[in-house]
């Protein structure tokens, strides 16, 4: 009846859904990802990844790659406007370092990687750990029903289809998504902001960029008007420019005759040999779809929120999508879960979807100069959006008297997520859990090493007593545990790892395998088989 079977399908083979593909082969569960271009982005598109994401592709050993790529940027510090490369300077400044977090953090700075350049080392590293990843194959027609989903998909090469009936779906096919428009899907939000088309070019810049390495440079003059980036290599750029089509501008009326013209213009050589790679138009936008799930079938990255390029929030959103469903399909799969945990996916993600959109809109709004004092006042530090939201769902077993902050609602009164210090979780459930340093047998760790595959319950110095409740309880139950007493096992490095977490030495904390906090003992309480199982079972079968 079908030609293959998968346990999940990935639509959508750009960073978001190879991410999909790695973080599920981690797990060790099976998927097909098929994507209707031939290979990976040749567009740099995001460009910077936060700590947060570094931090989940740590687990999955990808970060030394991602370094090593990285490399070529680490001098790329310039923000400037100028009239053109070879031109007059306007303005032009020192980007700030970024941010030192290893205080809360075990990676210690955001990381500069065009997108087109850390998509294939995701690609490898997820084919490391047997991904199966289909290019050059498009989805031409999908039925759901309550069992799965049946796609029909095609070899753009030589139209063959085959049909592949799947338990699970993961749409990731882009702001455009031919999946959710499929569905019915709505999307709230302000909408397209401005159309834009980006220039992918090729030229050497070696001489117009005189030793300067940029990170943003602004370029303005009587011809064009735009940004212009440059790659490592100094023989690549994209100019990316606006047009109108209130005033009748078209896609169309990008011709390589004109594209060339206009990055000699922006760098500022009228006979400059230029190689046009690519020119593609996109929207800025600020829209969110009105829930991130419909049955078997789940949003990620730009299919589920739209997120306005100031921030760098939009594609790191996205992989924080992909890391919490993953763990999610893996304990449902291999039925140490019940379905129903994958309600949570929407109740914890859309949430977070509304609340980086918001602050980014915001962003746009300050750095354009029309946002309003109160605007500008509601905007929050990049450490809080990417560290700092909480989750508040039934897979988190929340503290009476919690003193989370209301999030304000986002458009349409639909609901946000709460935002906090990320210096300041402090172990609370619903939040990500804090990063401490540890040894064992000899080797420094972060605390954040000992999650990924399965639920870990944290313990005490003396808090000893849990650990054969824990056993009995997850035996029962059949799910996997581990648990580590830090004092035994591991020994803390630096500060006090009770402390951080806010339990006493005898307490104990349950850590979900994304790394969030599901529960955290009270003071007073009883190291009991009984308590042990409430809280597996509110975290695994709600």
């Amino acid at each position: 009846m079908y030609d293959e079977t998968t346990p999940v399908l990935i639509v959508g083979g750009g960073v978001v859904g190879l991410s999909t593909s790695l973080f599920l082969s981690a797990h060790g569960v099976r998927s097909v990802l098929v994507e209707r271009h031939p290979g990976t982005a040749i567009h740099p598109r995001a460009w910077g990844w936060y700590p947060r994401t570094l931090e989940l592709y740590r687990s999955v050993g990808l970060t030394d790659a991602i370094y090593a790529e990285s490399a070529g940027f680490a001098g790329h510090v310039l923000n400037g406007k100028v009239e053109s490369l070879t031109g007059r300077e306007i303005h032009m400044s020192r980007i700030p370092d970024e941010e030192d977090v290893s205080d809360i953090s075990p990676i210690e700075r955001l990381v500069s990687l065009p997108q087109d350049r850390i998509e294939p080392l995701v690609l490898d590293r997820a084919y490391e750990l047997g991904a199966d990843i289909r290019f050059g194959a498009e989805l031409v027609d999908l039925a759901q029903d309550d069992a799965g989903v049946t796609a029909t998909v095609a070899d753009r090469k030589t139209g063959t289809r085959r049909t592949i009936r799947a338990e699970y779906l993961v749409a990731a096919d882009g702001t455009h998504s031919p999946i959710r428009e499929r569905l019915g899907i709505r999307r709230h939000g302000r909408g397209v902001v401005r159309h834009q088309m980006s220039i992918l070019f090729r030229a050497d810049l070696t001489g117009p960029l005189a030793g300067r390495r940029f990170a943003i440079c602004q370029v303005e003059n009587d011809r064009v008007e735009g940004i212009l980036g440059h790659d490592d290599s100094l023989g690549q750029g994209t100019l990316i420019v606006t047009y109108h089509p209130e005033k009748g501008e078209r896609p169309e009326d990008f011709t390589d005759e004109r594209c060339v013209e206009l990055v000699r213009a922006a760098v500022g050589v009228p006979d400059l040999e230029v190689g046009l790679r690519s020119v593609m138009p996109w929207e800025m936008g600020a829209l969110v779809a009105e829930r991130f799930t419909d049955g078997r079938i789940f949003l990620v990255g730009d299919a589920a929120h739209v997120v306005p390029p100031v921030g760098g929030y939009g594609a790191n959103t996205g992989i924080h999508d992909a890391h919490n469903l993953a763990w999610k399909l893996h304990a449902v799969l291999t039925g140490s879960a019940s379905p129903t945990l994958l309600a949570s996916y929407d109740a914890e993600r859309h949430p977070v979807g509304v609340t980086v959109m918001t602050q980014a809109g915001l962003r746009l709004a300050t750095r354009g100069g029309f946002a309003t004092a109160e605007q500008k006042a509601a905007v929050r530090d990049t450490l809080m959006v990417t560290f700092g939201y909480v989750y508040d769902s039934s897979a988190v077993v929340a503290e009476p008297g919690d003193t989370v902050p209301a999030a304000p609602p986002g458009p349409g009164g639909v609901r946000s997520a709460a935002l906090v210090d990320p210096r300041q979780l402090g172990g609370r459930p619903g939040t990500r859990a804090p990063h401490v340093w540890l040894r064992r047998d000899g080797k420094r760790i972060s605390t954040l090493d000992l999650f990924g595959r399965r639920p870990v319950l944290l313990l005490g110095s003396a808090g000893e007593p849990w650990r054969a409740a824990a056993t009995a309880a997850a035996k029962r139950l059949g799910v996997d545990l581990d648990v580590h007493r830090i004092g035994a096992d591991l020994v803390e490095d630096d500060r006090p790892w009770h402390d951080t977490y806010g339990v006493t030495a005898q307490g104990a904390v349950l850590v979900r395998p994304d790394g969030f906090v599901c529960w955290r003992s009270p003071a007073d309480a009883e190291p009991t088989e009984s308590t042990v199982e409430r809280v597996l079972t509110a975290l695994l079968r709600p």
